[in-house]
């Protein structure tokens, strides 16, 4: 089960944050987790900086001995190496303190008192605060990141242009998805015809595919891009039911995305999807909509 959580980094004992700094004896930190890494820095006059990193995925954790000196000087052992990829990351890091909301002894208290991998604080809504940030600043692209992972792994130009069109949504994965659902080019959720305003979205992401599931035309759906932005970040989901694929919303955006027309209890437009594609598609929307019910678990304020 996917968790989000955050760590705090040294800078100015480890140096710069990269993707591979984080050592840790903490067994519940399992691939798959999302990470905020927050880090801090000492100015020579002994102030700190804070800032935020950005938002990484744990890639691969490494088990063994690994030795490592502490701030103290002293070495320590750590039976966990983790390797993280990126998922929404700034090109500078954010500055903290010259956020409205930030107060430096609230901040030390919850995310630099020798806390790691820990949930991110609900009261206040910390990680409602970071991804403002993350959007006012702009983030780098998983796009751009995925398609070098092509030019890198898929030698046949054939299939590397396949690929990347299924990638961005278009090409012959956009055409079977199309196909398959029967609609036309139209959104299968508003019934949008706009064609340049649809993006065909894998339902289970693209990074948790191998490159058949990437192009199988029931891991689609044919979606206009406020709602392919709203699915893949898991901020909706669709909920198998005996009536049909039923629109959920997270709660931090349901009443917002009212003025979209999105509304819970809305259902795919899935009548002309042959038993077979269904059954598929359902095994897919299954798989997304666990998640979906994770984050919204996760988003719930603990109880004190």
């Amino acid at each position: 089960m996917q968790k989000t959580v955050f760590a705090y980094h040294m800078t100015h004992t480890f140096g710069p944050f990269q993707l591979d700094s984080y050592h840790t004896r903490q067994a519940h930190v399992r691939e798959g987790d999302h990470v905020y890494v927050l880090s801090g820095d000492r100015h020579p006059d002994n102030r700190m900086a804070y800032a935020l990193e950005g938002v990484f995925r744990v890639h691969r954790r490494n088990e063994g001995e690994y030795y490592l000196k502490n701030r103290l000087g002293k070495t320590e052992s750590f039976p966990f190496q983790l390797s993280m990829v990126r998922v929404r990351v700034p090109e500078q890091p954010i500055p903290l303190t010259t956020a409205p909301w930030f107060d430096e002894k609230e901040f030390h208290d919850y995310f630099t008192s020798g806390q790691n991998f820990n949930p991110l604080p609900s009261e206040p809504d910390y990680q409602a605060r970071f991804d403002a940030l993350l959007t006012e600043h702009g983030t780098g692209s998983e796009l751009a990141e995925d398609l070098l992972e092509l030019e890198q792994t898929v030698p046949n130009v054939t299939d590397r242009q396949v690929l990347t069109m299924a990638r961005i949504g278009q090409g012959k994965f956009r055409v079977d998805v199309t196909q398959l659902w029967g609609q036309g080019e139209r959104c299968a959720l508003t019934g949008l015809d706009v064609p340049e305003m649809l993006i065909a979205s894998h339902i289970r992401p693209w990074r948790q595919c191998g490159n058949k599931e990437r192009l199988d035309p029931t891991n689609g759906l044919l979606l206009a891009s406020h709602v392919d932005k709203l699915f893949d970040r898991h901020l909706l989901s669709f909920k198998p039911e005996r009536q049909g694929f039923l629109l959920e919303l997270h709660p931090r955006v349901a009443t917002k995305v009212a003025a979209l027309g999105l509304k819970r209890g809305m259902a795919l437009r899935d009548s002309r999807l042959s038993p077979a594609a269904a059954r598929s598609v359902a095994e897919y929307l299954r798989e997304h909509y666990a998640h979906f019910r994770d984050a919204v678990v996760q988003a719930k304020p603990t109880a004190s």
